[in-house]
């Protein structure tokens, strides 16, 4: 990968994700994240791409590496959140979503996931609040409305998982 420059691995790295060859965009971004001064920019697509694997303490850490120079990222708050929330880390998800509802209220993946969370913690009004937030604010077509209602269909009938 020396014959590249540090734009160019990740321009390959990215065309090769669209492409599905993970195997291939890891490689090309583990040599760009190993580096001290990393390509912010790899940072978030490798972490999508641990999370992918499973690898929830290797997102992270690129998430957190991310956002300590990107501090108001959005996306890639929520999908730091999502990393604890698969993890069963509920506490630190719950405060990451916090955060990126404070910066953008209207965030429908962090509505949809904070209100399962609510839900899956017994705390069916905060779920219920945030389901109200998804459905005005939100073009009904939207997955996460779609999601959401389904979600609101078992808190009426005492379903959540």
């Amino acid at each position: 990968m020396e014959c590249f420059e540090r734009d160019e691995l990740l321009a390959l790295a990215r065309l090769d994700l669209e492409k599905g060859r993970v195997e291939e965009a890891l490689r090309k971004l583990k040599s760009l994240i190993a580096e001290a001064d990393a390509d912010p920019e790899a940072l978030p697509l490798a972490a999508r791409i641990y999370a992918q694997l499973g690898l929830g303490e290797r997102a992270q850490a690129c998430y957190r590496r991310y956002l300590a120079v990107r501090p108001d990222a959005v996306l890639e708050s929520f999908e730091l959140g999502m990393t604890h929330f698969d993890r069963g880390e509920t506490g630190e998800a719950e405060t990451l979503w916090r955060g990126v509802l404070e910066r953008a209220p209207t965030h429908p993946p962090t509505l949809f996931y904070r209100a399962l969370l609510h839900a899956r913690t017994d705390r069916v009004s905060q779920a219920r609040r945030d389901l109200e937030v998804l459905f005005q604010s939100v073009p009904a077509d939207n997955l996460y409305v779609e999601r959401g209602r389904e979600l609101l269909q078992q808190l009426e009938s005492k379903a959540v998982h």
